[in-house]
């Protein structure tokens, strides 16, 4: 790594709780140092960190900086955008609000993108997805995956270079980090996971079943060109409340093959992880 890599975290949260201060000092524990970090905090309650007990913490866990921004009432996706504005560090982080890091993570996601072509590392994590168990066995990122669901992050070391080419988050889309990656493979970005273990993260919050298969609709609809031609046709079905087009399963956008048989009224096909395969006595 390099001794002069200076990295923006980006962080938005609600106030200076438990949560928060978790995190921070799990990123004051990083191997790298805490003085290569610079905290942006999007807050939507800023005058929480302003209590001496905040400030005194903030200055103790000794970062390069930490600056804390107001975003009451902002779309998380625009206060992200804000903080992403000042500064030049070359590499940003995105981490959730109560998510734990090993020391190692900032470490072990810059040596994994020494590669010039890596424009996003991220490792594995506890955050599972909607529909699973927290922690789930998962397999090497490939672009096409996105196309399907998003098993990227929740906490990611990123290029400003390609946050930038991006325009940053969209904050009208409902799945916002999805969209993100997603644009990110389909102009070429290099996307890589490190296979240890080093981000603790909650749960990801459930959606119900029409607002998760509403807002995967409205995402294929986005970006037709990303998707096939039976995709493009359940999305549209769905938004306009076609009673063939379903859900689907959460957190997964249907292949040709499922939506082919959503429009024969035949049941899907169950993967073999699916808790339907499960036998009882």
């Amino acid at each position: 790594m390099n001794d002069i890599t200076h990295i923006r975290v980006l962080i938005h949260c609600r106030g200076a709780g438990a949560d928060l201060f978790r995190t921070l000092v799990s990123l004051s524990c990083q191997n790298t140092g805490p003085q290569r970090l610079h905290i942006a905090l999007s807050s939507t309650t800023p005058t929480d960190h302003e209590t001496s007990e905040a400030r005194l913490l903030h200055s103790a866990l000794g970062f390069g900086s930490l600056q804390v921004l107001d975003a009451t009432g902002m779309a998380p996706a625009k206060a992200l955008n804000i903080a992403a504005l000042e500064g030049d560090e070359e590499w940003l982080v995105l981490v959730p609000e109560g998510t734990r890091l090993s020391p190692g993570f900032v470490s072990r996601c810059l040596e994994a993108a020494r590669d010039g072509k890596v424009q996003a590392v991220y490792p594995s994590h506890t955050a599972g997805d909607p529909a699973k168990a927290p922690l789930t066995r998962v397999r090497p990122f490939s672009p096409e995956q996105l196309t399907r669901c998003n098993p990227i992050g929740p906490a990611v070391l990123l290029r400003r270079k390609a946050w930038e080419l991006m325009g940053g988050l969209r904050p009208r889309v409902q799945l916002v980090m999805w969209d993100f990656w997603l644009r990110m493979a389909l102009e070429g970005g290099k996307i890589i996971r490190v296979p240890e273990l080093l981000a603790h993260c909650r749960p990801l919050h459930r959606l119900t079943p029409w607002q998760d298969g509403h807002a995967k609709a409205l995402l294929v609809v986005a970006m037709p060109g990303a998707f096939e031609p039976d995709i493009c046709r359940w999305a549209l079905a769905l938004l306009r409340g076609d009673a063939w087009a379903k859900p689907f399963e959460a957190g997964q956008i249907p292949g040709p093959r499922d939506v082919r048989a959503m429009f024969a009224g035949m049941e899907p096909s169950i993967a073999p992880r699916h808790a339907a395969w499960t036998c009882t006595a």
